[in-house]
């Protein structure tokens, strides 16, 4: 059988494939004509996003940190007044020892050495001692006893040197930091002997520039290596003239002897301290030249506020004017914010 197909038909179905065929184009165009959002646009009409805290009164405490070297409360360095050779040491590095105890003998080179200066003073104790005994029956002379009262001083004297300079004695109570020498070294007077300290407690010396120095006074509170409570005890009142810098002293209580003498100590020394005031996060206060700004958020809009500073603490600033307890102050996306600009409050 020959199906026929009528005229009518195919162009009925040939104006249906055109027609088809231009709603899927004009489809195509309109995607192609539509614009996509930026994020830029997106963050324009709806906010920058920010996170922002509410500006409050509280206390404020501004540090120096600082450092130097521990040294004993008392502390020095013994160093050999004669030239010889020495016997005996009598202590070692830790040990406790009481003021004049021997720390060690040295045997002089000279032949005006001990023994010969004891034996000079005692012979002139024998003699003041004779003498003495003749002026109490009478027919001695008052000239002729001072005389002999001299020498005997002076012998008295010069032998009490000499046993110092081959005794060496402790001059305070304390505990051997330091040893320089062994026994049968020999020694030149000025060499290094021994140090003596009193470590169960510290003292800090620092330097400080003349910039610093007025902000220290006697009794501030200081805290050592981040936890070793202590004070002030000494600010100078003259500094170098070369370097323009001034010595201040810390004092710190060590009974677990944490502190040794030598040590590096980091010092932060409380400077000053305010009650009720407001401050912010140091990284909240901007710069732009020599002003200072924070931004506050005021009817979903950033305002673009100059501030004056006062004390700075280790993570905040305190904030004078500028700043009104209870401020929407920016804390984070500040960086890409301007005077006005709107914006969007968001947790993280």
């Amino acid at each position: 059988m020959i199906w026929k197909v009528k005229k009518d038909s195919v162009f009925n179905l040939s104006a249906l494939a055109v027609l088809f065929a231009a709603l899927i184009m004009a489809g195509c165009k309109q995607k192609t004509d539509e614009k996509v959002e930026s994020i830029a646009d997106i963050q324009k009409r709806e906010g920058f996003p920010v996170r922002v805290m509410k500006a409050e009164k509280s206390a404020i405490t501004s540090y120096e940190l600082l450092g130097g070297t521990a040294e004993g409360y008392y502390q020095t360095t013994i160093t050999s007044t004669i030239t010889g050779k020495i016997t005996s040491v009598n202590v070692s590095v830790g040990d406790k020892v009481e003021q004049n105890s021997s720390l060690m003998t040295i045997e002089p080179d000279v032949a005006t050495n001990y023994n010969l200066a004891k034996t000079q003073y005692e012979t002139s104790r024998k003699s003041r001692e004779r003498l003495l005994a003749l002026a109490e029956q009478g027919g001695v002379a008052q000239e002729m006893i001072d005389q002999i009262e001299a020498t005997y001083q002076a012998a008295k004297e010069d032998m009490e040197a000499m046993r110092k300079n081959q005794f060496v004695p402790a001059p305070f109570s304390g505990t051997v930091v330091n040893l320089f020498q062994t026994d049968n070294k020999r020694v030149n007077a000025g060499d290094k002997l021994v140090t003596i300290a009193r470590i169960d407690k510290i003292r800090v010396p620092i330097v400080v520039s003349d910039i610093l120095i007025n902000k220290f006074k006697n009794g501030q509170k200081a805290i050592a290596a981040d936890s070793i409570p202590g004070s002030i005890g000494k600010v100078a009142l003259s500094g170098q003239q070369s370097t323009h810098t001034f010595i201040i002293e810390a004092l710190f209580d060590n009974p677990g002897k944490v502190l040794k003498p030598g040590m590096y100590v980091p010092v932060k020394v409380i400077v000053d301290k305010k009650e009720d005031v407001i401050s912010l996060p140091i990284e909240v206060v901007l710069s732009e030249g020599k002003e200072k700004f924070v931004y506050v958020v005021k009817d979903l809009q950033a305002k673009k506020v100059p501030v004056s500073v006062g004390i700075r603490g280790e993570e905040r600033l305190e904030i004078v004017s500028g700043v009104s307890e209870g401020d929407m102050v920016v804390v984070s996306g500040s960086s890409v914010l301007a005077d006005g600009v709107r914006v969007k409050i968001v947790d993280e």
